[in-house]
């Protein structure tokens, strides 16, 4: 396939979602303008009717669906590199771009937040909600919010994490750089003074085996704040046990900063994919109420 190669040379291989903006702004302005329609056309859903607006909804849906698709078969993006090769290059250009996994995510995130409007209408008309509608509304409004809540995260944790220093990228690798840190701490104070060693288990030890609040680490990540910093200050003021062992005792300081730090990283880490796990999950739940849904309104139906 020469072509299709040639062609995707022609692709900035460094192309970022910054190319069309935020996925929190669009989710905000896709969600703005659902609601603002709803607004201008009053009763509109009652016209629509609930099987065309439910209609409406389920392909809003499946839009937002494609993006996962999209992630795991690669037979759509290599059928698009075949078509783009035929093509001038100012369109494969464009064509390839808009085919890139962070053009999909925008293009789910727009098609999730859309989904409120066809959502909205399909809710009016009823006299009142089924406990299986209620479940269905339920799990809805938990998808559409753990979206918005990927959006932000995907937004602004890459950001948090990348000016932190010397960052691993996967948990074992947390994991490892902890325990060599906990190795140092413990080979430092071997042969030192009593003091200096009380000091140790005392201060130091618990900040090496212990863990950080979430909810801490959490707002260290929203604020960009090094969750370090407290730590440190706190043993500093301790203070070295003696004068002549203050290296020892900054030596401690520092690894006790990374490791706080390690733990911030392995908070971010697991941030990073819990919250699709959740978002996941929640679809998955959706999809099978829907289908009862859909099946038990085609059978009273008589269809």
């Amino acid at each position: 396939m020469p072509d299709d190669a040639a062609v995707s040379l022609r692709v900035p291989a460094s192309h970022t979602p910054a190319h069309y903006g935020r996925l929190t702004l669009w989710a905000v302005g896709c969600a703005v303008l659902a609601v603002f329609v709803h607004i201008a056309l009053p009763g509109y859903g009652l016209r629509l009717g609930s099987y065309r607006s439910g209609i409406a909804t389920l392909a809003a849906f499946a839009l937002a669906a494609c993006y996962s698709v999209r992630k795991r078969w690669m037979w759509l993006s290599v059928r698009v590199m075949r078509i783009a090769a035929r093509m001038p290059h100012r369109v494969a250009h464009r064509l390839l771009i808009a085919d890139r996994l962070e053009s999909w995510r925008l293009y789910h995130v727009m098609a999730g937040a859309a989904v409120i409007l066809p959502l909205w209408w399909h809710v009016e008309p009823g006299a009142g909600p089924s406990p299986l509608e209620a479940a269905l509304g339920a799990l809805a409004a938990m998808l559409l919010l753990s979206g918005a809540a990927g959006s932000i995260i995907q937004d602004f944790l890459p950001h948090s994490m990348r000016v932190r220093p010397d960052l691993e990228v996967r948990p074992e690798d947390v994991d490892a750089a902890i325990h060599d840190l906990y190795v140092q701490a413990e080979e430092a104070i071997l042969g030192r003074s009593e003091p200096l060693v009380q000091a140790y288990l005392r201060h130091v030890r618990p900040v090496m085996l212990g863990t950080r609040p979430p909810l801490r680490m959490l707002i260290a990540t929203i604020s960009g704040a090094d969750p370090a910093a407290p730590v440190a200050a706190r043993l500093r003021a301790q203070g070295a046990p003696a004068a002549d062992e203050a290296d020892i005792w900054n030596r401690l300081i520092t690894l006790a900063e990374r490791k706080v730090r390690l733990d911030h990283n392995r908070f971010d880490l697991a941030l990073s994919v819990g919250w699709m796990r959740i978002h996941i999950a929640i679809a998955i739940a959706l999809g099978v109420l829907t289908a009862f849904h859909v099946a038990g309104v085609l059978y009273f139906a008589g269809l």
